[in-house]
């Protein structure tokens, strides 16, 4: 059962391509946050001393891909259903990350290929993500690491990015999108024949005033659930 309207998903990537050219970016995570997201999977690879096959799912115009790219230890592989943004943009960001045109809901690729899979702000495009999360798993090898970082959907500045139509219409934001919460998402991935390891709360990333309270309000459990900007989840195969 597909759960994405395909069509939809290329011609909203293709509208914002056509508006922003080379400055399109699929995240605005910069240096800072990368740096949090990779201290918090070092909990599970050894950047050192291992050599890891890495699939970055709905690769984009490679704004996480590059990231991942800086990690010596990493063989990186990018797959986007956009044939046209991986060949006007992230084939020239990233010339030596071989990229695959492909649908995350039929991975093209065989089971047990990858040690990591990482995605940044991808499932939320789904109406449903079981199919996705089967896909991952099938193609995740025995012990390999899921990195899922996703927009909060419980957060009602993330609720109203999402649904409000003036902010649809300008946002480039298509019906596919469905924001999701955390408790939700880690009972799918464990349906999905995965193990949730860990989870963290990357707070008001979107409210720059309060990124240095980020520390205190994610002590408050409930707080950090509702209120988080993003949550960062490792689970394991």
């Amino acid at each position: 059962m597909i759960t994405q309207d395909k069509n939809e998903e290329i011609q909203v990537n293709l509208a914002q391509l056509a508006r922003e050219g080379d400055a399109y970016r699929g995240s605005a995570w910069g240096k800072k946050k990368m740096d949090r997201v990779f201290g918090f999977l070092g909990q599970f690879i050894d950047f050192e001393n291992g050599r890891y096959s890495v699939l970055d799912l709905g690769c984009g115009g490679m704004t996480f891909g590059r990231e991942l790219n800086k990690m010596k230890s990493f063989d990186v592989v990018g797959v986007d259903l956009v044939y046209s943004l991986l060949c006007n943009l992230s084939r020239k960001r990233t010339p030596d990350i071989p990229l695959v045109t492909g649908d995350i809901e039929e991975l093209p690729f065989g089971e047990n290929s990858f040690d990591l899979i990482a995605h940044n702000q991808v499932l939320h495009h789904f109406l449903g993500r079981h199919v996705a999360l089967s896909e991952i798993s099938r193609v995740l090898k025995p012990g390999g690491i899921l990195l899922s970082i996703e927009t909060n959907g419980w957060n009602p500045y993330v609720y109203y990015w999402h649904h409000s139509p003036k902010s649809k219409k300008k946002n480039f934001i298509g019906d596919n999108e469905n924001p999701f919460g955390l408790l939700r998402f880690k009972q799918e991935i464990h349906t999905a024949g995965l193990e949730v390891r860990a989870w963290k709360m990357i707070n008001f990333d979107f409210i720059k005033i309060l990124s240095p309270f980020d520390t205190f309000f994610g002590k408050i459990p409930f707080f950090n659930l509702v209120f988080g900007g993003s949550m960062v989840v490792c689970a394991q195969k």
